[in-house]
């Protein structure tokens, strides 16, 4: 039986004697001192009486091709911040952004290169999408059919859009609005991470 302890220990850290525990996975022994040989969590197998080491997951780094879930968080005068909280499918414990401009809706798309930025997507829109370039920001391609707003909120009242036809309507105030759509538009987030 396996038993985990929350305590972080880093590389060389003397862990406990050879008399407590046999070296394990992760640990190396000197002198009668078991030490880490890496950063991470003790585990202890009480059957075998072995004192192990287990490294943390290290942490996702945005890179070009992965794909993303995030949240539209505001604007300046050319891009759209969102805030992405699934990437590759790994829900984030931490914060990573990314950015949303004209050239994320590629050739396919002309007709998204005039206008404001706003009629593609609005604040709180949720939006899938990939990762095309990590140089100085993370900008994300919303062009293909899968990628767009997931999920959109009148920018009214605050409810959610329902699609109906080709349109985004709500149902509280019937104002319409228009977004750049995934073909996954209001599909549970927890369904479209697993396409990630």
């Amino acid at each position: 039986m396996k038993e985990s302890h929350s305590r972080l220990v880093l590389v060389g850290e003397p862990l406990a004697t050879v008399e407590e525990f046999f070296p394990g996975d992760g640990t190396f022994e000197k002198d009668g001192v078991i030490y880490s040989t890496r950063v991470g969590k003790i585990s202890v197998d009480k059957n075998r009486r072995a004192l192990e080491v287990v490294e943390l997951k290290p942490l996702l780094a945005p890179k070009p091709g992965f794909k993303i879930i995030g949240s539209v968080t505001g604007f300046s005068s050319h891009y759209a911040s969102v805030k992405i909280f699934y990437m590759n499918g790994n829900r984030l414990s931490y914060e990573y952004s990314g950015l949303i401009g004209k050239e994320s809706f590629g050739r396919s798309y002309p007709r998204f290169r005039t206008g404001s930025l706003r009629n593609y997507v609005r604040e709180n829109d949720i939006v899938y999408g990939e990762i095309m370039s990590t140089v100085n920001v993370n900008l994300l391609d919303l062009s293909a059919k899968e990628y767009g707003v997931v999920k959109a909120y009148c920018s009214n009242c605050g409810s959610p859009l329902v699609l109906f036809k080709k349109y985004l309507t709500c149902p509280s105030c019937k104002t319409r609005e228009n977004r750049k759509l995934s073909v996954f538009y209001d599909e549970p987030v927890e369904k479209l991470v697993a396409r990630v």
